[in-house]
Formats: structure tokens, sequence, C-alpha cells
């Protein structure tokens, strides 16, 4: 399986793997619904600080319930306060530097809806 991420459930900006340059990007909370919290470096791989958030220990899929916020944005939320962390259209990886710019440096706040994340994208990536 190749890269594979999500956006942040707060800010709707992506989250990209260790090796792309923007730790900003980069460094998160993973909220899982049984309310664990595991805080780090996101390895692109579904991994945060070598934690599998793919399958938990009795081998059940929880990706689709993993929740990331930005560790720059978050603020102690809990769980259920945050909304679902949408699919990252390029993989945590697979878009131009000139939208991760963007992402950091403009728009540090991030996007107000998953749409817009995806309308910025999809202007900016380089798809």
């Amino acid at each position: 399986m190749g890269y594979f991420s999500k956006v942040c459930a707060k800010t709707n900006l992506p989250i990209v793997h260790d090796e792309r340059g923007f730790q900003a990007l980069n460094n998160v909370v993973a909220l899982l619904p049984n309310g664990d919290k595991i805080t780090g470096s996101y390895d692109g791989y579904g991994r945060v600080n070598d934690v599998s958030l793919v399958e938990n220990e009795a081998g059940d899929y929880i990706w689709d319930d993993v929740k990331f916020v930005l560790q720059q944005h978050y603020q102690g939320e809990a769980y259920n306060d945050l909304g679902k962390s949408g699919d990252e259209l390029a993989q945590g990886h697979f878009m131009d530097n000139k939208f991760l710019i963007y992402c950091t440096i403009i728009n540090p706040d991030g996007f107000k809806n998953y749409s817009k994340y995806k309308s910025a994208f999809k202007k900016m990536a380089g798809w």
C-alpha cells in the first residue's frame, strides 16, 4: 500500500507525511473513538509515532474512524467535538509545493469546509 492521508478535522488542511518538509502539516493529534490520543509525526502510511491507525491490536480496521487535528490547532477537543477527517486528495504526498506553501503561509487557519479544501486543491496542487 502506498501513501494515504486525511485532512485536519478542524481546519481541513492536508496532513502530509514527514518527508515532505512541512512540519506544520505533519505534526498531529490522532483521536480515536475509544478516547485514545496519539500525538506526533504522521509517516504517510497510517502511523503516528509508530502506532498503527489502520488496524487496532485486535486486527479491526479503524482508519475510517480516526480523526486527525494538526497539533498547532488542537485545543483539547474530544473525539465527539470534531467532525470527520476527510480523505486527503493527494494521499499526503503527491501535490505541488505551491499548494502546501499556500496552506502554511497564506492560509494557515485552513478552509471553512472540506469542499473549500477540494476547490483550492484543484486550483493549486498540480493535478
